[in-house]
């Protein structure tokens, strides 16, 4: 039985971590400047290099259409600097993951 707990928990944390993600994504879409800017901080925590679950972060990010929507608020002329910023980093790992992904 252990097995299918460790399972279980599995399950339920890609599920969690990945609607957790699609709603910072969908933040980022968002007018309001300070939730540009959370959202964007937010995924950078998701990505940081080294983390526990980054990599696997930064799949589900990929696969929900993060990096077009994240290329777009670092290009954004409105956008405020930290979001700009922290987007441009969250790109950036996405870079690092993959190349450590395929290594």
């Amino acid at each position: 039985m252990p097995g299918i707990s460790n399972l279980l928990l599995l399950l339920f944390f890609w599920l969690f971590s990945g609607a957790e993600i699609g709603r910072f994504v969908t933040m980022l879409r968002n007018p309001s400047s300070i939730l540009k800017t959370c959202a964007a901080f937010a995924l950078l925590q998701f990505t940081i290099p080294g983390g526990r679950h980054a990599v696997h972060h930064a799949s589900l990010m990929q696969n929900a259409g993060a990096a077009r929507v994240l290329r777009g608020a670092a290009a954004a002329a409105t956008a405020p600097l930290e979001a700009k910023i922290f987007a441009r980093i969250v790109l950036r790992n996405f870079e690092y993951h993959q190349i450590e992904h395929t290594a």
